[in-house]
């Protein structure tokens, strides 16, 4: 157990700093600039907080889709290497026959947006 504050609630830290104490002294034409690192600040306090889970759980489900798939030992290459590979079925229309595989593409697709919205935009879930 550490005695130091986690990466996500210095995060947090900050941009209530920055809300509350310097974006009031920001000239007005600098205003926007202050609430996009606001802004950028709390994606990556909501990042930090859910560590590799969604990470994991992407490449779980894409994994799913391509079962065949060689796994990348780097977490971060991985759902990249397998979304391109999605990609270009898409773009190549093998996913538009009605069937098994573009309902878990959909479904794909929609857990996948739902999760970065969860990230970028929560409110839009709402």
């Amino acid at each position: 157990m550490t005695d130091k504050p986690a990466g996500a609630a210095l995060l947090e830290e900050a941009r209530r700093t920055l809300l509350e104490t310097l974006l009031p002294l920001l000239p007005p034409d600098r205003r926007y600039d202050g609430l996009m690192v606001a802004n950028a600040m709390a994606i990556a306090a909501r990042e930090a907080g859910q560590g590799d889970a969604a990470l994991r759980e992407a490449v779980q489900r894409l994994s799913a889709l391509f079962p065949a798939a060689a796994t990348n030992e780097n977490l971060r290459a991985q759902p990249l290497e397998l979304e391109a590979r999605l990609a270009s079925e898409i773009r190549a229309g093998q996913c538009d026959a009605p069937g098994v595989r573009r309902d878990a593409v959909r479904d794909y697709l929609r857990r996948s947006v739902t999760a970065r919205l969860r990230l970028s935009n929560p409110k839009a879930l709402l």
